[in-house]
Protein backbone atom coordinates (compact mmCIF):
# COMPACT_ATOMS: atom_id res chain seq x y z
CA UNK A 1 0.00 0.00 0.00
CA UNK A 2 1.20 3.49 -0.65
CA UNK A 3 0.76 6.00 2.21
CA UNK A 4 2.06 8.70 0.32
CA UNK A 5 -0.32 8.48 -2.48
CA UNK A 6 -2.69 8.24 0.13
CA UNK A 7 -1.61 10.50 2.08
CA UNK A 8 -1.26 13.42 -1.12
CA UNK A 9 -5.43 11.95 -2.07
CA UNK A 10 -6.53 13.24 1.25
CA UNK A 11 -4.77 16.16 1.13
CA UNK A 12 -6.48 17.33 -2.06
CA UNK A 13 -9.59 15.85 -1.27
CA UNK A 14 -9.62 18.16 1.74
CA UNK A 15 -8.40 21.17 -0.32
CA UNK A 16 -11.30 20.68 -2.67
CA UNK A 17 -13.46 20.03 -0.27
CA UNK A 18 -12.98 23.49 1.58
CA UNK A 19 -12.96 25.39 -1.18
CA UNK A 20 -15.98 24.27 -2.56
CA UNK A 21 -17.21 24.76 1.45
CA UNK A 22 -16.29 28.20 0.69
CA UNK A 23 -18.20 28.84 -2.99
CA UNK A 24 -21.46 27.56 -1.56
CA UNK A 25 -20.90 29.84 1.73
CA UNK A 26 -19.95 32.76 -0.58
CA UNK A 27 -23.42 32.00 -2.52
CA UNK A 28 -25.26 32.21 -0.03
CA UNK A 29 -24.11 35.54 2.02
CA UNK A 30 -24.59 36.77 -1.62
CA UNK A 31 -28.17 35.49 -2.51
CA UNK A 32 -29.01 36.41 1.34
CA UNK A 33 -27.66 40.31 0.63
CA UNK A 34 -29.66 40.69 -2.36
CA UNK A 35 -32.76 39.28 -0.70
CA UNK A 36 -32.07 42.00 2.67
CA UNK A 37 -31.59 45.16 -0.10
CA UNK A 38 -34.53 43.91 -2.16
CA UNK A 39 -36.82 44.00 0.96
CA UNK A 40 -35.74 47.06 2.52
CA UNK A 41 -36.09 48.84 -1.20
CA UNK A 42 -39.70 47.28 -1.66
CA UNK A 43 -40.56 47.97 1.61
CA UNK A 44 -40.02 51.35 1.41
CA UNK A 45 -41.47 51.73 -2.13
CA UNK A 46 -44.45 50.74 -0.84
CA UNK A 47 -44.74 53.09 2.56
CA UNK A 48 -43.61 56.02 0.20
CA UNK A 49 -46.32 55.05 -2.37
CA UNK A 50 -49.43 54.78 0.68
CA UNK A 51 -47.71 58.25 1.54
CA UNK A 52 -48.13 59.58 -1.50
CA UNK A 53 -51.70 58.25 -2.05
CA UNK A 54 -52.81 59.09 1.47
CA UNK A 55 -50.96 62.75 2.36
CA UNK A 56 -50.27 64.10 -1.81
CA UNK A 57 -47.50 66.40 -1.41
CA UNK A 58 -43.91 67.02 -3.04
CA UNK A 59 -42.22 65.62 -0.19
CA UNK A 60 -43.74 62.37 -0.53
CA UNK A 61 -43.83 62.38 -4.03
CA UNK A 62 -39.66 63.20 -3.85
CA UNK A 63 -39.88 60.11 -1.10
CA UNK A 64 -41.42 57.46 -3.91
CA UNK A 65 -38.70 58.55 -6.62
CA UNK A 66 -36.03 58.15 -4.11
CA UNK A 67 -37.25 54.73 -3.71
CA UNK A 68 -38.20 53.87 -6.64
CA UNK A 69 -34.78 54.37 -7.95
CA UNK A 70 -33.62 52.06 -4.91
CA UNK A 71 -35.88 49.42 -6.23
CA UNK A 72 -34.07 49.73 -10.09
CA UNK A 73 -30.77 49.06 -8.39
CA UNK A 74 -32.00 45.77 -7.44
CA UNK A 75 -35.48 45.04 -8.90
CA UNK A 76 -35.39 42.63 -12.01
CA UNK A 77 -36.77 44.22 -15.10
CA UNK A 78 -40.36 43.10 -14.48
CA UNK A 79 -40.38 44.96 -11.35
CA UNK A 80 -39.48 47.90 -12.67
CA UNK A 81 -41.71 47.61 -15.50
CA UNK A 82 -44.53 47.76 -12.73
CA UNK A 83 -43.24 50.86 -10.74
CA UNK A 84 -43.13 52.74 -14.03
CA UNK A 85 -46.94 51.23 -14.69
CA UNK A 86 -47.71 52.58 -11.31
CA UNK A 87 -46.38 56.49 -11.94
CA UNK A 88 -47.80 56.54 -15.51
CA UNK A 89 -51.15 55.56 -14.36
CA UNK A 90 -51.11 58.17 -11.49
CA UNK A 91 -54.71 60.25 -13.37
CA UNK A 92 -56.48 57.13 -14.53
CA UNK A 93 -58.14 55.11 -11.23
CA UNK A 94 -58.85 52.21 -13.15
CA UNK A 95 -55.61 51.44 -14.97
CA UNK A 96 -54.41 52.11 -11.22
CA UNK A 97 -55.75 49.33 -9.71
CA UNK A 98 -54.44 47.02 -12.72
CA UNK A 99 -50.91 48.46 -12.24
CA UNK A 100 -51.47 48.12 -8.29
CA UNK A 101 -52.27 44.46 -9.10
CA UNK A 102 -49.90 44.06 -10.98
CA UNK A 103 -47.38 45.52 -8.79
CA UNK A 104 -48.02 43.54 -6.03
CA UNK A 105 -47.54 40.28 -7.92
CA UNK A 106 -44.24 41.18 -9.40
CA UNK A 107 -42.89 42.54 -6.02
CA UNK A 108 -43.38 39.29 -4.52
CA UNK A 109 -42.13 37.43 -7.37
CA UNK A 110 -38.85 39.22 -7.73
CA UNK A 111 -38.45 39.03 -3.42
CA UNK A 112 -38.68 35.31 -4.06
CA UNK A 113 -36.77 34.42 -6.98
Amino acid sequence: MDWTGLAAGIGIGGIISTLLQYKFNKDARQKDLLFQEKKEAFIGLLQSYHNAAVKPSYENSQAFAYWQMRCELVANQDTINAIEDIVATNDNREARYTAHEFLKEKLRKDLWS
